[in-house]
């Protein structure tokens, strides 16, 4: 649809006027009712999207009125908006017709695109999707640091679908009261979507999936009501490869004999899936965390390999789903780690994955991890790979690393510490302990670079940053992994 003559005036003048100064600047075009919106809604005309902000979304500058956030646009793109969120200083929207389609959209693999809440830049494509990852890790040190550091580009993962080595899905129902089973939309944990076919995980796993749908449907079982606190079916997790997988159910009620009746079918007819268990969870809350899994039938460990070593874990422990890009990870550190450190410290450091990976490097691993049972696998995948590192040490730390500063961090001259925290960033605690601890070099891995940034601002009075690298493990999604290089600072003595 072309854009009418006084419209373009004003597209092209802001077009321009946003390349000079950043902004839009671009006249009133005032408000109208459109006939694709809902009664009461009211519709933006044609409007610029000018960028895109950290978490996907298009962002347009209308003149008199708030910033409009619009999911699945990019920029370059004119289109007209429905708002259908309004704040104080920021309004979200929908984009109900486009005038003007970047060069860089593409059609979406996936038939749930659009409405399952996992992949948000699918209509993307992939060059496109890390030149913006880039720019959000560097505008997260930039803008929220204030740090100088130059980012270079991602580095692409080496396989863009069906890189996960982990789903998990959650039961739900439709109005009607059909049983579905798959992924929730964004934002909305009280409904589920009735999936076609997710391309970000093995087809294995959706076979998996539909199998135990079937099953379920034809015992007319009812799925867990997040709200009402009444059903059964609460998840259904997968994980493993195309050769091995295991595959647990998370039920309300302890009920084995509905664990066996769903995934014994699954096992007689894939062969692939290993072993199967279940979650007793009672709880108002989904995290299996806290829960012990019972295992039923098979073999319910899975063996991973990274980089030539072995990595068991179990259906809960935490480990990198882009097993690929996690290679890459292992060996970017590797080429910049000492030849040989007194003690390198593994901080919320899981099943081993970094000690573990680089134990040959060092005299002695320090591992620290608040969950028991990945202290567990670490403890067996450092005895798994000895033979890789006979003469290193071992020790380990179970608990809150910000509850054991004084305990487990006592480095020695010639230490390195290497810390992946969840997406909160370090505790306060935990800063203070690397700044003021002598470690020499510490290896920041961040799944978010915007408390990243923050932890490195405060760290920079101790360490000087050698070196960043992001790395995309999560194709078609807004998250980026980053890791930072950091040195001491050497201080002259008088």
């Amino acid at each position: 649809m072309p854009l009418p003559a006084t419209s373009k005036k004003c597209v092209a003048k802001a077009v321009t006027l946003c390349s000079v100064s950043g902004r839009c600047t671009s006249p009133s075009i005032g408000w109208k009712k459109s006939s694709r919106s809902m009664p009461g809604t009211q519709t933006l005309p044609p409007q610029l999207v000018q960028d895109l902000a950290s978490e996907g979304f298009g962002v347009v500058r209308p003149h008199n009125a708030p910033v409009v956030l619009v999911p699945f646009t990019l920029p370059g793109e004119v289109v007209e908006i429905t708002i259908t969120r309004r704040k104080r200083q920021l309004w979200y929207g929908q984009a109900v017709a486009w005038h003007r389609r970047s060069p860089h959209r593409v059609e979406p693999h996936c038939g749930d695109f659009g409405r399952c809440g996992g992949c948000r830049w699918q209509m993307m494509d992939y060059p496109y999707q890390l030149h913006y990852k880039q720019r959000f890790v560097q505008q997260a040190f930039s803008h929220l640091g204030h740090l100088t550091v130059e980012v270079p580009p991602v580095v692409p993962s080496p396989l863009v679908w069906h890189y996960r080595n982990k789903a998990e899905y959650t039961f739900g129902e439709d109005p009607p009261g059909h049983l579905l089973l798959g992924f929730h939309p964004r934002g909305d944990f009280a409904r589920v979507l009735d999936l076609t076919a997710c391309q970000i995980v093995p087809p294995a796993f959706e076979a998996v999936r539909r199998t135990v749908l079937a099953q379920a449907r034809l015992k007319g079982l009812r799925a867990y009501h997040p709200l009402r606190h009444k059903g059964l079916l609460r998840q259904l997790i997968v994980r493993g490869t195309e050769d091995r997988l295991i595959a647990f159910l998370s039920l309300a009620d302890d009920r084995p004999d509905v664990a066996l009746d769903l995934l014994g079918p699954v096992q007689a007819s894939l062969p692939l899936l290993a072993g199967f268990g279940y979650f007793h969870n009672p709880k108002r809350n989904d995290s299996l965390t806290d829960l012990n899994p019972i295992p039923l039938a098979g073999d319910t460990r899975l063996e991973f390999c990274v980089d030539g070593l072995q990595y068991e874990l179990g259906i809960q422990d935490f480990f990198q789903v882009n097993l690929p890009q996690a290679e890459n990870l292992l060996r970017w550190i590797r080429e910049r780690l000492p030849p040989r450190c007194t003690v390198l410290y593994d901080l919320y450091g899981g099943v081993g994955f970094f000690g573990v990976g680089l134990a040959d490097r060092a005299e002695k691993v320090v591992l620290v991890e608040k969950l028991p049972q990945a202290v567990r696998s670490a403890e067996a995948n450092f005895r798994r790979n000895r033979h890789r590192f006979p003469t290193t040490t071992w020790q380990t730390y179970t608990g809150a690393l910000e509850d054991l500063t004084q305990v487990a961090l006592t480095p020695p001259p010639g230490s390195v510490a290497i810390v992946d925290p969840p997406r909160e960033g370090l505790h306060p605690t935990v800063r203070k302990a690397l700044r003021t601890l002598p470690f020499e070099e510490i290896f920041y891995v961040s799944c978010h670079p915007a408390t990243q940034a923050r932890d490195l601002a405060d760290l920079q009075e101790a360490y000087q940053i050698v070196a960043v690298q992001p790395f995309d493990l999560f194709p078609h999604t807004t998250s980026v992994e980053n890791i930072a290089h950091l040195r001491r600072i050497k201080r002259p003595t008088f």
